[in-house]
């Protein structure tokens, strides 16, 4: 993370580096927050996106930059993990949902 700035007991601003964070990621932990809060995405510069956050009328504030930053964390890490286990997990989801019949049994093949 490039930084973070509080500017108001309300708000807070985020910079994000493109170079850990992928699109899809930070408007996916994005999206998780926008029942209580105003978020905001935009470009920072040609590395970096900034992310605002802003809690709406009644929320309060708490510690909601360490909670999104966790969030975004997680969400990376599992479009990670897609990218590198996606075609095995759906190997596996296949042949678990396949008949029984259409299955491969390995006791005939020995």
């Amino acid at each position: 993370m490039k930084g973070v700035t509080l500017i108001s007991e309300e708000e807070s601003l985020v910079v994000l580096s493109k170079e850990f964070f992928e699109r899809e990621a930070v408007f996916a932990a994005a999206l998780r927050f926008t029942d209580q809060y105003y978020v905001g995405i935009r470009p920072y510069d040609e590395e970096s996106v900034e992310v605002s956050i802003k809690a709406k009328e009644g929320v309060g504030r708490s510690d909601i930059v360490s909670i999104f930053c966790n969030e975004l964390i997680e969400e990376q890490v599992r479009r990670d993990l897609h990218k590198s286990f996606g075609p095995l997990r759906e190997i596996i989801v296949a042949q678990a949902f396949s008949p029984l019949d259409k299955q491969v049994d390995k006791s005939d093949k020995q």
